[in-house]
């Protein structure tokens, strides 16, 4: 699938006003520390229309985007899947969006773990890889209704789990819930085991109320079925389409990834000057509102 144009954006969104891109084009002007020539109207619009069309909340959204990228390397660098690390997790784990949408129109994504041995297991990696999964769909699909995110924790130990560290579930939680130019509608645990209920414990403080409230943790499918169709989801779980592994190998996932290997590598470049902002430059610390990192937690 071609990336989507602004004028099919137009065509297809009657809340969409080119009035409206063309002032955040003049506000990014303004900003020299942001890397407003490269930012396309494309972007403008997933701005847009994931902050409800405010030009406000774009404006912050469209600071805390390249903030949180540019000062979150180990989440938004490296985007090279013959990186050695990013082969590693790719490895490790299957993720993919699904080829159909939901009952909704929303985007559905799933990941799951096809390797559980938690000596190879880098979540910082994992993430790299969702997020570039993200990007692509993001490019192609334009402004969706929605996204579901769906997370399979069968093969997920402990050892992974206190592996994590917490200062990655800070940063992710506000990418996702300051920064992610999509609609998130849902997240989905499932086969939810002890250690997903630790895993929550971790996240938990860094999720606000109406993120909390899209989460839903599933020990059966059963109940998974009552917000996500069988029509859109692999075989393995139920569902009606082929199984995640074909997905997430070289016809879907890794296809795309190899792709659009140079978009993702010119992206990784369009970052912050943070010699050129406003006033005082900003660091991770500023940006994350930690001094150091979070340790990882012990285990026995």
């Amino acid at each position: 699938m071609p990336p989507i144009t602004a004028d099919e954006e137009l065509s297809k969104n009657i809340k969409l006003k080119r009035e409206n891109i063309e002032h955040l084009r003049e506000w990014l002007m303004k900003q020299p520390h942001l890397p407003n020539s490269q930012i396309t109207d494309e972007q403008l619009i997933l701005f847009l229309h994931s902050c409800q069309h405010s030009l406000e909340a774009s404006k912050q959204t469209i600071e805390a985007y390249y903030s949180i990228r540019t000062h979150a390397p180990e989440l938004f660098g490296n985007r090279d899947t013959n990186y050695p690390p990013i082969k590693q997790a790719l490895s490790i784990i299957e993720i993919a969006a699904m080829p159909k949408r939901d009952q909704h129109g929303n985007v559905v994504m799933l990941g799951r773990l096809s390797d559980t041995d938690s000596a190879k297991f880098s979540y910082d990696n994992c993430l790299n890889c969702w997020f570039m999964l993200m990007d692509i769909k993001l490019l192609e699909e334009g402004a969706v209704p929605g996204y579901v995110f769906m997370f399979d924790m069968k093969g997920v130990s402990l050892r992974h789990v206190t592996g994590i560290s917490l200062t990655t579930l800070k940063k992710y939680f506000m990418y996702i819930q300051d920064a992610f130019p999509g609609i998130v509608v849902a997240n989905h645990m499932l086969n939810a085991t002890a250690p997903c209920e630790t895993f929550l414990s971790m996240c938990k403080p860094f999720m606000r109320k109406e993120l909390l409230s899209k989460l839903h943790v599933h020990t059966s499918m059963n109940t998974v079925y009552e917000h996500v169709p069988k029509e859109v989801l692999p075989k393995e779980y139920g569902g009606k389409l082929d199984s995640i592994s074909i997905y997430s190998q070289v016809k879907n996932t890794l296809g795309q990834l190899d792709k659009y290997k140079d978009w993702l590598k010119k992206e990784e470049t369009i970052r912050v000057d943070e010699s050129k902002r406003p006033g005082k430059a900003k660091d991770a610390g500023d940006v994350f509102g930690v001094e150091g990192s979070f340790k990882k937690l012990d285990i026995d």
